[in-house]
């Protein structure tokens, strides 16, 4: 039998080791970085009939799309029937918008101080475009009329495109976007992503105390499945690469900007709910970032309450006129909001001591017959019974569960299951049936409880997002929500305090910020975490 020395096993073992590591290098991910896609190989093509509200015309045929299928590319507009013929000819013959046009920081310092080009696009133009040479209506009439730079969105007749002149100056929104020529792409190679291409630097203007990178993150199926649209109109206005959808990217990976860019401030617009701001803070604070970016909102939730407390509406969808909303972010006022940390302690069970949960909370915590309905109602959404998403049905849904409740009563009595103590004094509470510790002003997709009614008055304080001090009230059953909605009654204020501290010795129904679940016995303290920088709209600027 083969028998080896005591130098030759260390020797293999040392070589097994140094392969394995080698293998695990070549296999495992690259560091975060903002991945992108190449658009010099094509178009990104979507079916016109949820991506377009204006007149559409094959780039290739001239066929008019609306009374054909044909498909729209999502960055730069250009159309295509669905004929493989057009998709190539316009594939070959139109380029799409570039995300970078640099392979190296030196190439980028370079390109970035000479005038940026115009790039025309033939036709489509929106309805109510303008010449920006003789003022008069641009692109009426069938087939492909003038022209549009994809970059700065100005319109041209054919006829006046010679007293335009060539230099690009991406435009009203110029401040926000990231032009291609200071844009540093390289390849970023792995096994399982051969050709992945990857931002390693950015070049960014000195000069310009107002410039501010807007990323754009969302998901495709968010808002009844608005949100491709949405994201289509961003990737339009912007370099294509600031728009992250997240069905393709983390969200570690779209804030690798902030990275990159610092130390100037991104803003993040986060197209969603509130569970998508909330993912979008906790990554902020995951990743510890030297430049924290502002978070601004493009409301896409049903009960959008921290975008109705920042100005932004009770809800928006793809009708949203998307230069406005970047107008109205470059006005925005940069604002603080108070974030906290909840520590779940549950009691032993059997002897053992389950783990401690840390989450943070943004808007509320509730516990009751409130966080009972958001149970039900996600359990309803996670059913395959559910096939239709859209605000109204949810909140229908929301509706029926709250209308069984007045009947049924399940969290009646809820004061003899948990002992409420604010800034340490333990609080008597009524026969109650829910407890809701609030952060922001509103509650319950648009109620504001704290100013319901006269009996704010009693208080000699005003609540505030930024004042690191928390509002507590009290509901006395599903009947009594529904009061609230519509503004028939008011809440039982309990007070404000700095630290709150809840101990349950029953199982009941809790959610934070919309995400519910079934909470066993268990203490709960709420304490300030952070502060973080949101942008507030002023008064009568995005739609409602």
């Amino acid at each position: 039998m083969f028998e080896l020395s005591p130098w030759d096993t260390l020797i293999y073992t040392l070589l097994i080791l140094a392969l394995m590591f080698f293998i695990s290098k070549l296999c495992m991910e690259s560091p975060p970085a903002v991945r992108i896609r190449d658009n010099k190989n094509g178009h990104r093509w979507s079916y016109t009939d949820f991506i377009i509200n204006f007149p559409l015309h094959c780039n290739a045929c001239e066929t008019f799309l609306l009374t054909a299928t044909g498909q729209c590319c999502t960055v730069c507009g250009a159309a295509a029937c669905t004929s493989a013929k057009c998709i190539r000819t316009v594939d070959r013959k139109v380029s799409c918008k570039s995300v970078s046009r640099c392979k190296s920081v030196e190439e980028a310092k370079v390109k970035s101080i000479q005038p940026a080009k115009h790039k025309w696009l033939g036709g489509n133009l929106p309805l109510d475009s303008v010449c920006c040479v003789c003022e008069d209506p641009a692109g009426d009439g069938p087939g492909l009329r003038d022209l549009r730079c994809v970059w700065c969105q100005r319109a041209a007749h054919t006829q006046c495109l010679a007293l335009v002149g060539e230099r690009c100056d991406y435009g009203e929104h110029s401040n926000l976007i990231v032009p291609p020529e200071r844009v540093v792409a390289k390849q970023g190679r792995t096994v399982a992503s051969p050709r992945r291409k990857i931002i390693s630097n950015l070049v960014l203007p000195t000069d310009n105390p107002k410039f501010r990178p807007l990323i754009v993150v969302g998901n495709n199926k968010s808002g009844n499945s608005d949100g491709a649209t949405v994201l289509a109109g961003f990737r339009r206005q912007l370099n294509p690469a600031q728009v992250v959808e997240l069905g393709e990217s983390s969200m570690e990976e779209a804030l690798e900007w902030c990275s990159l860019a610092s130390p100037r401030e991104c803003i993040v617009l986060a197209c969603g709910g509130d569970g998508t701001i909330g993912w979008v803070l906790n990554t902020v604070d995951k990743l510890k970032l030297s430049t924290p970016p502002a978070i601004a909102i493009f409301p896409l939730g049903t009960g959008n309450d921290l975008a109705r407390a920042l100005g932004y509406g009770s809800g928006s969808d793809s009708s949203e006129n998307i230069s406005k909303v970047l107008t109205d972010l470059e006005n925005a006022k940069v604002v603080d909001l108070d974030r906290w940390k909840v520590k779940v302690v549950p009691r032993r069970h059997l002897r053992i001591r389950l783990p401690t949960t840390t989450i943070f909370m943004n808007n509320y915590l509730s516990i009751g017959v409130d966080a009972l309905v958001t149970h039900n109602f996600h359990k309803a959404r996670e059913s395959p019974f559910y096939l239709i998403s859209s605000r109204i049905i949810n909140k229908l849904i929301y509706f029926s569960y709250g209308t069984k409740d007045v009947l049924e009563r399940q969290c009646q009595n809820l004061n003899n299951k948990l002992e409420l103590h604010m800034d340490g004094k333990k609080i008597e509470l009524p026969e109650i049936e829910s407890v809701v510790i609030l952060n922001i002003p509103y509650w319950g997709a648009g109620v504001k409880p704290w100013e319901l009614g006269s009996g704010h008055k009693d208080f000699n304080f005003t609540p505030s997002f930024s004042d690191k001090k928390l509002e507590v009230f009290c509901v006395f059953s599903s009947f009594h929500i529904a009061q609230m909605q519509v503004g028939l009654s008011e809440p039982h204020r309990v007070g404000q305090a700095r630290e709150v501290k809840i101990k349950l010795t029953g199982s009941v129904p809790m959610q934070i910020d919309g995400e519910p679940w079934e909470q066993h016995p268990a203490e709960i303290s709420l304490q300030h975490h952070t502060q973080v920088q949101m942008l507030e709209m002023g008064p009568k600027t995005f739609s409602s």
